[in-house]
Parts: structure tokens; sequence; C-alpha cells
């Protein structure tokens, strides 16, 4: 298919938007109680950089936005599938085992923006290093984050070999935590980051890491129409539009 220079030049415009967090990538409406589709990006850190922010983002996940009543008051509920989030940790090296996932459950107060809860469990595949010998081990995990707590992680502390940050509580005088600064939800553009904690149980040790996976963005998924993009798994079906002459007839590769 050949792409003219003009509608390549459009298609270069949605990408640096998109990028920078502009209109093309509308954030979450979170005021707004219709239960929809939504989108999410989780922001991938380095392995030995687990408190730096807004550096890297993954391509977009679906999740599920529905509205309830608690105590009278709004309460969001986000959804994200199971299958989405084994696909996330895979696409960032980890070795999720397939079906072991709960759905990731992020809970927010609209008003405040706070994220009440955020938690998931499910099944990793490690591998784990005992002075000469060399194995895997299936860990069980359990994440939990919050936007109300502080919490930390101790650098350069790996567990039998697992490229793992301990969890702490910043603080203490003598400690040499590094605090995470939680941030509420910001609806100029969907971003968040809740903080907490990674529960690990190997058959040889338990332990509780520092979680990576509370700093996302929350996006609208934008709607199939002839002025709109029509978001997708990728950046690259992002791009598909009625507006355009010859929309997806194209593989644009990408997950399956």
């Amino acid at each position: 298919m050949r792409w003219h220079g003009s509608k390549v030049h459009f298609i270069g415009i949605l990408i640096a938007s998109c990028v920078a967090h502009q209109a093309f990538c509308r954030p979450l409406d979170l005021t707004d109680p219709s239960p929809r589709w939504i989108e999410v990006r989780f922001e991938i850190s380095p392995a030995d950089e687990p408190g730096s922010l807004d550096r890297k983002w993954s391509d977009p996940r679906q999740a599920y936005l529905e509205t309830e009543s608690r105590a009278g008051a709004p309460i969001v509920r986000i959804r994200i599938p199971a299958d989405e989030i084994e696909a996330q940790l895979r696409s960032a090296g980890t070795d999720a085992i397939p079906g072991s996932f709960s759905e990731f459950v992020w809970t927010l107060d609209p008003r405040t923006g706070h994220v009440l809860y955020a938690g998931m469990t499910g099944r990793v595949r490690e591998p784990i290093r005992l002075g000469p010998f060399h194995s895997s081990a299936q860990v069980e995990i359990r994440v939990e984050m919050t936007t109300f707590d502080r919490a930390g992680f101790e650098p350069g502390r790996g567990i039998l070999g697992i490229p793992t940050s301990r969890f702490c509580a910043p603080g203490h005088p003598e400690s040499s935590c590094v605090g995470v600064r939680p941030v509420r939800f910001d609806p100029t553009r969907g971003y968040v980051n809740a903080v907490g904690s990674v529960r690990a149980r190997t058959p040889l040790i338990e332990f509780r890491a520092f979680s990576p996976l509370g700093e996302v963005e929350f996006l609208e998924r934008i709607v199939r129409g002839t002025e709109e993009v029509v978001s997708g798994t990728s950046p690259a079906e992002a791009l598909c539009s009625a507006a355009f002459d010859d929309p997806c007839r194209v593989n644009l590769g990408g997950e399956s």
C-alpha cells in the first residue's frame, strides 16, 4: 500500500502528539460514571531504578471502568483483564505463567483522585541462584498499592539472584530506604502513581519487594468515527481511522 506524503506527515503528527500526551491521547474523565472500555499505559522503569518516574511508557492495554456507590459516595473501579496483565508483564521481560493471574483491579475516589486500593495476584517464573547452583522457581505474588501510604525500596539488594528491590518504609533515621512519592490522579493527563509492595513466596523463601506497577496513565478509548482516531493495542493500530482513504488494510504487525 502506498502512502501519500501528506498522509505520512499527518501520521507523524499523531504519533508525536500521543507521545506528548496531547489531544489524540485524551486523559480519562474520572467523573464520567458511564461503564466503558478505556486504555491504560504502564511506566517501565529500569530494574535497577524502580523509583524513577515518567520515563518510558508501554503500549496501551485495555481496561474496563465502572462506577458504584459506597456509603453514598461514588467509587470508580477499573479492571484490567488478566490476559492484558500477563501480556504486559511478558513485554517487560517477566515470565508470567499463563492463566495464573487475577484481574488487576484499581479502586479510585473520583472526588480526590486518590487510589484507595490497586491489587492483583498471580505467579511468575524466576531464575534462582544459590552459590554455584542455578535453577528456576515459580513465585506467587500479591500486589497491593495505594496513594495514601508512604513506600520505598532498598537499592541493590537482590534476593536469591532475583533482581528485585526490597520494600521499605521511608523515614527511619538509620534506613537506606529510597522513598517514592505517591501521586493522586491528575485529570490533565490521566497520570497516577500508586505505591506499595509485591509480596512474593517461593518454596524457599518469602519476601516483600517494592512494586513497580503503580505508575500508569488512564486514557479514554477513542471511538471509531469519521473524524476520530481509533485506539488499539499498539500505536500503529491507533492510526486506523475512517478519515483515511485506505483505513487499516495493511498488516501493522505488533502483538497478536
